[in-house]
């Protein structure tokens, strides 16, 4: 998953020279002259002023291929990146914990304060934060960052921070902000990298006078990106990012933490599947943020000190974010609820599933992952699951339905009325090998002419949130991880935007005023309340009833990482911490990880 709206073309299969005794390379720009037979590509870390020894060095694959823009990817707010900047340099308020469900205070002193009715909250922050450039962090720079993203309402993460009325610096180590709603989770939301990252707190003194849109935080000369992380920018190219350990890290030099054990960290593209498992084999990577379950099944047989999240088959920790297909619920036919579900018959899921994951597919039969806290709320409601069961495979239904609603089957194999096809453009990743081919055939399997609209990243996901699509796949939809709110939220009519403006969530345009008093009312109420789950049946059973979008799979996704240099790696026996190494929550482990020798 990446895990979440990122903003890449991957590229195509890209050349790379590995050797088991060489040092890890990094792979040509696409497009980039080839090189000479037998010449060896330019090293990780080639160019830099100072080397440092390959024990030291922690090496990770980044997710999303050749950033198009390195010098803008991840500094400014407005980007998404999974190549290092926000993992290393950019440090949150908060972290949740998946594995034991704590908001881990970070540049947070302590847990939030909320008054008696969720409207108001007060944060203070640790004693002697600093930026890289050691002016002080303080209050002023949290209540900058909320009034630029609300003064600027398509950067990321500015939809997190919608419903704040005033921020306050109450002393240079407190800010009090207040929300026009009672939300009781809007802290963890908006600063507790609840799934991938959180808002970034930008440095008001570098900021101030900015365009947040266009301005890149960007100088290595001058000590820019300037942020407060344990790790500073020293080189950042198509294929490759290079952060060097910061002696003065506020963290240090304040008890909270040790320094880091890596010295250096490099985020290095490794381009497809093949590429990856080879750079895991001979330990030229130390992780990776997905391999394909049979390809590291494969590693393992040659590399004993490769592991997964499992010991056992399929290895794979389960993502937040379960693969799912949405419907243009503003497009006929797809307003229509009943061809919602002959869609819905249409899908074989587990085929899909096997196909992804090597044999492995585990139907998800709604969008929550598979996390004993989520599924409990699944399991007390499995009369309602039972009665409206999107995974059932019956294409003679879809058709049945089909007919019902006046479409006639022609000679061509589709159906038709009033003299036009049953058409379905269906919004795709370009660079997925599976998915399209098995869902444009089952489509048309069962008499829709659907054609794919496959797309590289960039583009994908451009099309995808201004709606412009029939149907769409290919991406996941994020939200709950231990209570269901934030998923159901997603689907809240407040999101919606017309038809080519950009939508933050609810890009299908499905509306249900019952379903939206329902979920405005759990917004209000604290997670844990009896009556939470009174409300959750009753927006499920209209979400189950409407299908605006409907859950294919869980997805099941390796994050293998080697032992030869590093160890400590969490997993599900020793599960300190959840393993994406593409999230903001990707420094947790790297201050806990130890050198192996």
């Amino acid at each position: 998953m990446r895990s979440k709206f990122i903003l890449f073309t991957l590229a195509a299969a890209l050349a790379v020279v590995m050797a088991a005794c060489a040092a890890p390379t990094v792979p040509p720009p696409s497009g980039a002259p080839a090189a000479d037979a037998g010449a060896a590509a330019a090293p990780v870390g080639a160019g830099l002023a100072t080397t440092v020894a390959r024990e030291k060095t922690l090496i990770i694959g980044f997710e999303g291929g050749p950033a198009a823009a390195p010098e803008q990817f991840g500094l400014n707010p407005s980007a998404l990146n999974s190549q290092g900047p926000h993992q290393v340099m950019i440090e949150s308020l908060y972290y949740l914990n998946y594995q034991s469900g704590e908001l881990m205070p970070w540049l947070a002193a302590g847990p939030p304060e909320w008054n008696a009715d969720f409207t108001e909250v007060v944060i203070k922050l640790r004693n002697g934060i600093k930026w890289s450039d050691g002016v002080a962090f303080t209050a002023d720079d949290i209540v900058f960052t909320i009034n630029m993203l609300k003064a600027n309402p398509t950067l990321i993460f500015a939809s997190n921070v919608v419903d704040v009325t005033d921020a306050t610096a109450v002393d240079a180590t407190t800010v009090k902000i207040k929300l026009k709603a009672p939300d009781a989770r809007f802290v963890v939301n908006a600063f507790g990298v609840r799934i991938w990252g959180a808002v970034r707190i930008v440095p008001k003194h570098i900021w101030e006078g900015q365009d947040p849109n266009t301005f890149g935080n960007f100088d290595l000369a001058k000590g820019w990106p300037v942020w407060t992380g344990p790790y500073k920018l020293v080189k950042a190219s198509a294929t490759e990012f290079v952060f060097d350990r910061r002696s003065d890290w506020w963290g240090a030099e304040t008890g909270f933490q040790k320094l880091p054990a890596p010295e250096r960290i490099i985020f290095v593209d490794a381009g497809p599947d093949d590429l990856k498992a080879a750079a895991l084999t001979t330990n030229q990577v130390d992780g990776e943020p997905s391999l394909r379950i049979d390809t590291f099944e494969d590693v393992l047989t040659k590399n004993p000190k490769a592991l997964g999240w499992t010991d056992t088959p399929p290895h794979a920790w389960i993502d937040p974010c379960p693969g799912m297909l949405g419907f243009n619920t503003r497009v006929a036919p797809w307003d229509d609820a009943e061809m919602r579900w002959a869609v819905a018959y249409a899908i074989p899921n587990q085929k899909i599933g096997d196909a992804q994951t090597g044999g492995h597919g585990q139907v998800s039969r709604y969008n929550f992952p598979d996390y004993p806290a989520l599924q409990s709320w699944l399991t007390e409601n499995k009369d309602l699951l039972d009665k409206y069961d999107s995974t059932v495979y019956d294409p003679a239904k879809a058709k049945a339905i089909f007919e019902k609603k006046g479409y006639v089957m022609g000679s061509d194999g589709f159906y038709a009325k009033d003299g036009q096809h049953l058409k379905a453009d269906v919004l795709l990743k370009s660079a997925d090998p599976i998915l399209p081919p098995l869902l444009i055939g089952a489509l048309q399997d069962v008499g829709i002419d659907a054609a794919p609209h496959a797309l590289a990243d960039a583009a994908y996901f451009d099309a995808r949130n201004r709606g412009n699509f029939d149907i769409e796949s290919g991406h996941v939809a994020c939200g709950s991880v231990v209570e269901p709110y934030d998923e159901l939220n997603n689907l809240n009519s407040r999101w919606i935007k017309p038809i080519g403006e950009l939508a933050p969530n609810n890009i299908w345009g499905w509306k249900n005023a019952d379903y939206d008093s329902i979920v405005n009312e759990m917004q209000t109420i604290a997670p844990g309340d009896p009556k939470e789950h009174e409300l959750f049946r009753k927006a499920l059973e209209i979400r189950l009833k409407e299908l605006p979008i409907l859950s294919l799979t869980q997805q099941q996704r390796v994050v293998p990482y080697t032992t030869q240099y590093w160890t400590n790696w969490p997993t599900a026996k020793n599960d300190y911490h959840h393993p994406p190494n593409w999230w903001q929550n990707f420094l947790i482990l790297v201050v806990n990880i130890k050198p192996a020798q």
